[in-house]
């Protein structure tokens, strides 16, 4: 009798309860015989917000979507760059500049990016005033 009290409360409470009890927004980063390192995709979109590169002037909307066994991590992020820059050449070097970030910080090695330039800020600064005498 004793033994199925446990049982059922192992079964209840068990560890394999845990693990399956995930929010949809976390995926697993690592398994060790030490346990388990989960990570939010949160963190990554605060990574690839931050990382700058000359001739992006911000980086909007970005949508993170978990890793399975058949896909990699995959990142989708709108992007508006500063005239004169080349898209195709701001987005590749963007792209590595984040691969690098994750590879550093959490190492993640494999991510696929869809990078859509949004607008090009046109916005050129005012030339400066001369002070006449």
């Amino acid at each position: 009798m004793l033994n199925e009290v446990k049982k059922i409360i192992k079964s209840t409470f068990g560890r394999t309860t845990f693990r399956t009890a995930r929010p949809s927004d976390e995926f697993l980063l690592r398994e060790t015989d030490f346990g388990t390192v989960h990570i939010e995709t949160d963190i990554i979109r605060r990574i690839v917000e931050r990382t700058k590169i000359e001739g992006v002037h911000e980086i909007k909307n970005v949508r993170i979507y978990r890793p399975t066994e058949n896909t990699p991590l995959q990142i989708n992020f709108d992007l508006v760059i500063l005239q004169n820059y080349s898209a195709p050449v701001l987005g590749a070097n963007l792209r590595d500049a984040i691969k690098e970030e994750l590879k550093n910080w959490l190492d993640i090695r494999d991510a696929l990016f869809d990078i859509r330039v949004t607008h090009i800020n046109q916005d050129l600064p005012a030339p400066k005033k001369r002070r006449v005498r």
